[in-house]
């Protein structure tokens, strides 16, 4: 069963913040691939990983599990309309999530950081039971979920964040083999211990589904403002402590102060991405009859947003990594902050050139294929 929109039915708001969170992912992946050890840290470097912590980090994923949630709310609804079992909607979820655990374990091989996996397990084992909950189960669940997720993040450093800083120790390494081999390892463990994690923004996304914010923007706008205002106020403010201890403006090192500053900093990047979603979508109000080619062109990343996330990390590898173009030895943050920006305005041009020839991303017509019914 072929569950695409054709592009001329496809909604603005969801494709252009699929293309801008791509942009936030880029920002968040490249500075990982900085190996020099002997260079000197610097103001900018300093003041750049500030802002980096403020609006990027940890708020990049949140607004990724918004819109997952989102795409699983579209297509329960299309296959409602076309009057499907819930059966196969069921078997067509499981397969995706499938196919995409086994993207994500190819891409561990390549990459440290990959979040399809964790993607992967949330379609195959929980988003059955999340799309039939009714709002308010809902609310609840998320409520739980982010208090759980709140009194673990003290802890994390014992658990699976000692998988996640082993498997980001590769990017530095110069044996691309026995780099690859430890990623898959981690990648085994740390895949299902962050699935929990991200389970509240998909929530939310289904919720916005629900109540038409991102498919008719002009007709929430009261609310979408006070959600973009009070949203990123509250990301801003609960990144503060983390981004002055990780720019090294505050060297606190106190167990509680640490473990106070990290659920601040994790806990308020779901309001972040709830936040960014909203102030996209006043956007797209605005640009309502005004759309011009360079929208168009992140709308076309945003709808092969899978592939191009993929294709960034294939670019800082060959730019950045030890055992290609080295260049992360090189820069500092603020240089691989604008090597993420010239990397994702490469996948802009490129996702233009696909739309301008009707062609889908390679990534995306394979999970569509391999979700078809049989």
């Amino acid at each position: 069963m072929n569950n695409t929109i054709p592009v001329a039915q496809r909604k603005l708001t969801p494709d252009l913040a699929r293309g801008f969170m791509l942009l936030f992912i880029a920002l968040a992946h490249a500075n990982l691939f900085l190996f020099s050890s002997d260079r000197e840290i610097t103001i900018t470097d300093q003041i750049t990983v500030f802002f980096r912590q403020l609006f990027i980090d940890s708020r990049a994923f949140p607004l990724f599990a918004i819109l997952f949630g989102y795409g699983l709310h579209k297509l329960y609804t299309r296959q409602e309309m076309k009057g499907a079992p819930w059966r196969e909607t069921k078997n067509i979820l499981k397969r995706r999530g499938s196919w995409m655990l086994v993207i994500g374990f190819l891409h561990a091989g390549l990459f440290f950081e990959d979040i399809i996996g964790v993607y992967g397990i949330i379609a195959l084992v929980f988003a059955g039971r999340l799309l039939r909950l009714s709002n308010r189960e809902m609310v609840v669940v998320t409520s739980i979920l982010l208090i759980v997720v709140g009194i673990i993040a003290p802890f994390m450093p014992r658990a699976y964040e000692t998988l996640l800083m082993a498997a980001a120790g590769t990017a530095v390494m110069e044996n691309p083999l026995e780099a690859s081999l430890i990623r898959i390892y981690e990648w085994i463990f740390y895949t299902p211990s962050l699935s929990y994690q991200y389970v509240p923004g998909v929530l939310i996304g289904i919720l916005l589904g629900r109540a038409g914010f991102l498919d008719n923007p002009e007709n929430h706008q009261k609310t979408l403002r006070k959600v973009a205002l009070i949203g990123l106020l509250l990301s801003i403010a609960g990144a503060i402590p983390i981004a002055l201890r990780s720019s090294l403006f505050w060297s606190g090192n106190g167990e509680i102060a640490v473990a106070a500053a990290k659920i601040l900093h994790i806990t308020s990047g779901y309001a972040g991405g709830a936040g960014w979603t909203a102030l996209i979508g006043l956007a797209v109000v605005r640009l309502e009859g005004k759309q011009g080619s360079f929208v168009s062109a992140i709308a076309a990343l945003g709808q092969r947003s899978l592939s191009f996330y993929l294709f960034q990390s294939v670019m800082f590898v060959l730019i950045l990594a030890p055992y290609a173009g080295g260049l992360g030895g090189h820069l500092g943050q603020l240089g691989s902050d604008l090597i993420a920006l010239l990397v994702w305005i490469l996948s802009v041009i490129l996702a233009a050139l696909l739309a301008g020839k009707s062609m889908r991303g390679p990534f995306e017509s394979f999970l569509r294929k391999k979700s078809k019914s049989s």
